[in-house]
């Protein structure tokens, strides 16, 4: 099958996504996904699988150095070649440098050194309510009044809010291309998590869902 051929065929398989993350239930189970995934090309799952990882590896407790969250984005960017891959990873480490920027803010901390392109602009911007990003992200005033309160799902739904319109308008730019799928996969774990209330399982559930693709991919081009 072609490459166009097949993308158009394994993106027209698959249901729209839904406006917004907080639905009751994923468009597609979990099954019938990993089912089309076996359209996809070696190369193209080898892009997936570092995503996947990353993805793994930024839903985890934030409980690790500054060094080590460097030394991880520094070795990841270096190793990926699929621009869109590359600039999901930076956007979700930005906010990631945001939320540590407003965390330790309020604890009294001095700025993170973090990764990404705000890095420098917030250290210059550090006693700014919002770090001048206001017209970049639009939502930093709110998320730093939500961290004065116990109100941790509402800070969690304004982050996956972000994330999530931020994708969905990349998708437009997207069509029956390994590009859209990732954009697909991205949004479907981001609604398996929220539907499922449940961090943990929501990551274990993509991380099988890739393995097992990958695992199916080997033992089909051994």
């Amino acid at each position: 099958m072609r490459r166009s051929n097949r993308y158009h065929f394994l993106l027209g398989s698959l249901p729209a996504m839904p406006r917004h993350f907080d639905v009751e239930r994923v468009p597609i189970t979990y099954a019938r996904l990993k089912k089309r995934l076996e359209l996809l090309k070696p190369e193209d799952v080898k892009v997936l699988e570092q995503l996947q990882a990353f993805l793994v590896w930024e839903r985890q407790p934030p409980d690790r150095t500054d060094e080590e969250v460097i030394a991880h984005y520094d070795q990841l960017m270096s190793s990926m070649r699929n621009r869109l891959a590359r600039h999901i990873v930076a956007f979700q480490m930005d906010i990631r440098t945001i939320m540590s920027g407003l965390r330790r803010r309020r604890r009294g901390l001095p700025p993170p050194p973090g990764v990404g392109q705000w890095v420098d602009h917030i250290r210059k911007n550090w006693e700014h309510p919002e770090f001048r990003l206001q017209w970049e992200h639009p939502w930093i005033g709110r998320m730093s009044q939500l961290l004065d309160t116990t109100d941790s799902l509402a800070a969690q739904r304004i982050k996956l809010r972000v994330t999530w319109n931020h994708w969905a308008k990349l998708a437009e730019q997207y069509f029956f291309s390994f590009e859209a799928v990732l954009l697909y996969l991205v949004r479907w774990e981001m609604i398996n998590r929220w539907t499922s209330r449940d961090a943990t399982l929501g990551q274990e559930r993509f991380e099988q869902l890739v393995t097992e693709s990958l695992d199916e991919h080997a033992n089909l081009y051994e």
